[in-house]
């Protein structure tokens, strides 16, 4: 028995690591494209590029880990089956449930390690992400403004039609700050923009209008100009501040239960009548369970694939993919409208974040049966 537990377990490894390192490259190929374009257009060095690969890396193995055990089980069991070898083994007494035990055995121990994981090394990353996106703003704030969209810096909307982020040349640019009742939008047909010194964002604009506009005496003016200077503080207090807090998904279980406690007990001595809080407990309970249900599927994933498996007596990666794509958007909706439903508390949060853990414990049941009466 322990010489037919190293075989299964060895014919789930190399199908494992495949699925890891495809589904992994699919969900870093959106980050690789940003990457790129901070290499090329905005001249950042190579090492800062890799930080923000590695630093994204635990948030994205915490999605595929799960996903890989499905497909690698898939891809083993399905061989096994289609090789008649599960046969031969029923043939000789042994159950299919008996035959995985060693697989079985190996994603318990995945799963806790994944316990450990999203509660201590997928906050802190994600938190090392913003803070090193923020030094990059803070080194080039220029690189927050890009072309074809409107940006927001202090008290200005800043859109630009182009611009190159090596020279700080800037094209089709309307600039907008909102103040009071006043209102003034600048529009250039080009230009230029840099940091000084002082840490102020300048604009050295050409060909253009200012389009002013007076609440209080309703007076518009329209100025042409061609050239204009406009110089924005930059709020470096701000950019502090969002260093020291963390969101929701940079704390870890701890800080989680430590923050539902609190805001408990504001809950409770508004009468139950704020939901406001009521949304923010919901919120950071989502969090909490998320850290558990999602490596859990891990074990479910396994039985699941056994019983496929040996159903389509098929192995491979192309029926495995086929196959898990299908089981992975299933999962995936019922994950987001979990979570969502969970944080507006239309359900509780702890079912939000198990249902869909619950359905392919179901639906595993389900085909265990289908395969019994075959």
């Amino acid at each position: 028995m322990k010489k037919l537990d190293f075989y299964t377990f060895r014919n789930i490894i190399k199908p494992f690591f495949g699925a890891l390192l495809v589904t992994t490259m699919i969900l870093l190929l959106d980050r690789v494209f940003d990457l790129m374009d901070m290499i090329i257009k905005k001249g950042l060095p190579m090492n800062i590029v890799l930080q923000v690969m590695m630093y994204s890396l635990p948030f994205i193995l915490a999605m595929t880990i799960p996903m890989s055990v499905f497909v690698g089980c898939l891809v083993a069991f399905g061989r096994m089956a289609q090789d008649l070898e599960f046969m031969a083994l029923q043939s000789a007494g042994i159950s299919i449930n008996r035959s995985i035990s060693s697989v079985v055995l190996a994603s318990m121990f995945l799963t806790l390690f994944m316990f450990w994981f999203n509660d201590r090394i997928v906050p802190e990353s994600n938190y090392r992400l913003k803070n090193l996106l923020l030094d990059i703003v803070e080194k080039k704030p220029t690189a927050q403004i890009k072309a074809g969209t409107f940006s927001q810096i202090g008290n200005f909307w800043i859109y630009v039609g182009k611009k190159d982020d090596r020279t700080g040349r800037i094209e089709d640019v309307i600039i907008q700050q909102l103040g009071g009742g006043d209102m003034q939008t600048i529009v250039a047909k080009e230009g230029n923009m840099f940091i000084d010194s002082d840490r102020n964002l300048n604009f050295i604009l050409s060909k253009g209008y200012i389009h002013d506009y007076a609440q209080r005496e309703n007076v518009y003016k329209r100025i042409k100009f061609s050239e204009y200077r406009l110089q924005i503080p930059l709020n470096d207090e701000l950019i502090k501040k969002q260093r020291e807090w963390r969101s929701d998904r940079e704390k870890n279980i701890s800080m989680l239960v430590k923050e539902i406690k609190q805001f408990s007990e504001q809950y409770i001595k508004s009468g139950k009548k704020d939901r406001g809080l009521k949304r923010r407990i919901n919120s950071l309970k989502v969090e909490v369970h998320k850290k558990f249900s999602l490596p859990f599927a891990s074990i479910i994933f396994v039985f699941l694939a056994a019983y496929i498996g040996f159903i389509i007596k098929r192995g491979g990666y192309g029926p495995a993919f086929g196959i898990s794509f299908f089981v992975f958007v299933i999962y995936y909706i019922f994950l987001i409208s979990g979570e969502d439903l969970g944080k507006r508390g239309i359900i509780p949060p702890e079912i939000g974040m198990w249902w869909a853990n619950a359905f392919y414990i179901l639906a595993t049941s389900l085909i265990y049966k289908l395969w019994i009466n075959q």
